[in-house]
C-alpha cells in the first residue's frame, strides 16, 4: 500500500468480508453456538519486514494503530447493518507461509531465512504438479518419515536490502512480537522465535518472564547449521547455490494437466436447494 488511506480501505473489504463468513452455517451445533456468540475475526497483515525496511517502525506503528481503529469502526457499522453482535476479537497475525511468498511478501512477521533460500512444499504422490515441475527441473524427493508424499525445493531470492534472520536477535524477535500485540492484533500473535541455541538459549527463561505480560503465545526454533530437522520449510543457501538451481529451472507449465481433464476448465453447471444439487449434462 502507498498510503494509510489505501490500507484502510482494503481493511474495510477484508473486513467485509469476513463478517460476512461469519453468518453462515457449519454443520455443527456446537461451533454454530460459538460463532454466533463471538464472531470472531482475524483480519491479519503480513510483509511486516518490508515494510519496517521500507517505512521504519514509528511509521509501522501509526498503520497499526490507525487500522486497528478503522477495523472497529467497520465492526459497529457492519454489525448493525447485519444485526448481528460485535466481534469479540478482530485482528491477528497469521504465520501466512504460502500465501504471502506467493504475493511476493516475507511471511507475517518473520525475517527471511536468507537472502538466498530454499523453500520447501509437500504435496502427495498423485498431485497432477509434480510431473510439471519435474519437466521444469525444479528439484523434487521423497519425504523422509512420510510415505507418498513428495518434497519439492523453490530458489528463493529475497532482495537487496531486507534484513534476514541471521541478523535479528532472538531480543529483537520478541519485542516485535510484543509491538503487534500491543499495537494490531487482539488476537494471538504468531511467531516462532529462531534461536542460536549457544549463544541465545539460555536466555529464553528470562526472555519468557519479562515477555509474558504482553504476548499471548510463542514458539522457539533452534537454529543449527543443519537445520532442526530435515527437509525444513525454509533452508539457508548460498548465492552460488541458488544460481546452479536457478540455471536447472525451465518455463514451468501446468497447462498440459489441464488439457488432460477438460471438465476441470468447463465444470458442469449445479443448480442447488434446501441441499441437494442436479447435475446438468
Amino acid at each position: 500500500h502507498e498510503s494509510v488511506e489505501d490500507f484502510k480501505r482494503t481493511l474495510n473489504s477484508a473486513f467485509l468480508y469476513a463478517k460476512t463468513v461469519t453468518l453462515g452455517h457449519t454443520h455443527w451445533p456446537e461451533t454454530n453456538t460459538v460463532m454466533t456468540r463471538n464472531r470472531r475475526i482475524g483480519c491479519s497483515m503480513t510483509g511486516i519486514a518490508q515494510f519496517i525496511n521500507s517505512k521504519g517502525l514509528h511509521q509501522l506503528k501509526e498503520w497499526c494503530e490507525g487500522g486497528y481503529n478503522h477495523i472497529q469502526d467497520c465492526d459497529k457499522k457492519y454489525s448493525e447493518m447485519f444485526g448481528v453482535p460485535r466481534s469479540i476479537k478482530t485482528t491477528s497475525i497469521k504465520p501466512s507461509g504460502t500465501v504471502s511468498l506467493l504475493a511476493g511478501a516475507t511471511p507475517g512477521m518473520h525475517y527471511p531465512e536468507s537472502r538466498h533460500y530454499l523453500r520447501r512444499v509437500r504435496m502427495p504422490n498423485t498431485s497432477d504438479l509434480l510431473e510439471p515441475l519435474r519437466k521444469a527441473g525444479y528439484p523434487i524427493e521423497p519425504a523422509i518419515g512420510q510415505e507418498g508424499t513428495a518434497v519439492v525445493s523453490i530458489p528463493v531470492d529475497a532482495g537487496e536490502g531486507i534484513r534476514t534472520i541471521e541478523q535479528v536477535s532472538m531480543w529483537e524477535q520478541l519485542s516485535l512480537a510484543s509491538f503487534l500485540q500491543t499495537y494490531w492484533a487482539d488476537n494471538q500473535v504468531s511467531c516462532t522465535v529462531t534461536f542460536d541455541p549457544e549463544t541465545e538459549g539460555k536466555e529464553i527463561k528470562n526472555a519468557l518472564n519479562y515477555f509474558q505480560y504482553s504476548l499471548k503465545g510463542i514458539s522457539f526454533l533452534p537454529k543449527l547449521p543443519a537445520g532442526a530437522y530435515p527437509q525444513m520449510p525454509y533452508e539457508a543457501i548460498t548465492e552460488e547455490q541458488y544460481k546452479e538451481i536457478l540455471s536447472q529451472i525451465e518455463f514451468l507449465d501446468f497447462g498440459s494437466k489441464s488439457d488432460q481433464h477438460p471438465e476441470r476448465l468447463n465444470p458442469p453447471d449445479l443448480y442447488c436447494d434446501t441441499g441437494n444439487c442436479e447435475i446438468v449434462k
